[in-house]
């Protein structure tokens, strides 16, 4: 195992408050699924970082900040959380109001991600203001599968499901932001994830105490686990481990 997952690994995934109804789920899910996810995903940031320093010029420090714009834009973000609120019933506000204040919260979060992409892109003179980003397609550009993107399915599924997406995307996120402090020097660069470390690590924790506190029993589980195989089949290309 790398030492960047191990140290994830053992500072926010293995710690568990005793006596929390979900722990042995997502300790099952975290070893029988996310690992081997978290794995490949830091591999190939990894891979892509090599990649990235070998070239003679700045167009990819550029590109990633375009494709982080069109990703946490905040036209993107409102719809998306916004849609998600949305999948907790009025009969069920006062059993989930701990999840709808996390997401409440997470708005302001992915609103301000935006900003950190538009800071390399105007510290670096490719725009003016981030009022141009408007008029460069790249910036807007959505590439996310609709489930957890902008489409409004949110309110037909079970408010538990974006739990899986926090623990295990998030969790990837966390990691990619390690992974590049490791490597890369660029103040702009480091700035980008430096900002954006506590704030991932967050949400990643959301999705942690749900599963934790909220999928104590079969009926809770489910929609969790549905969820975070959908995102597994996503990303795709996942080798199986080794025999051994």
């Amino acid at each position: 195992m790398h030492p960047i997952l191990q140290q994830f690994l053992d500072r926010w995934v293995w710690p568990a408050m005793p006596g929390a109804p979900g722990i042995e789920f997502r300790l099952r899910l975290t070893s029988e699924k996310c690992l081997r996810g978290w794995e490949f995903s830091l591999q190939r940031t990894l891979g892509e970082i090599e990649e990235e320093l070998g070239h003679k010029d700045e167009a990819w420090k550029k590109e990633r900040a375009l494709r982080g714009y069109a990703a946490e834009g905040v036209h993107m973000s409102i719809k998306q959380m916004s849609g998600q609120l949305l999948s907790v019933g009025i009969a069920d506000q006062e059993r989930y109001i701990d999840l709808q204040r996390m997401r409440a919260r997470q708005v302001w979060d992915e609103c301000k991600h935006s900003k950190l992409h538009a800071d390399v892109l105007l510290g670096k003179g490719w725009i003016e203001d981030e009022r141009s980003l408007m008029d460069i397609a790249q910036a807007n550009a959505q590439p996310l599968p609709a489930y957890f993107g902008m489409s409004m399915m949110f309110p037909h599924i079970h408010p538990l499901a974006r739990a899986a997406q926090n623990y295990y995307q998030e969790a990837n996120a966390c990691i990619g932001i390690m992974a590049y402090l490791d490597r890369v020097d660029d103040p702009l660069v480091r700035h980008e994830h430096l900002s954006q470390r506590d704030e991932e690590l967050m949400h990643f924790m959301e999705g942690k105490f749900q599963i934790d506190f909220l999928c104590g029993t079969r009926e809770t589980q489910k929609p969790v686990e549905d969820a975070l195989d959908y995102l597994l089949h996503q990303v795709g290309g996942i080798p199986e481990p080794a025999l051994s």
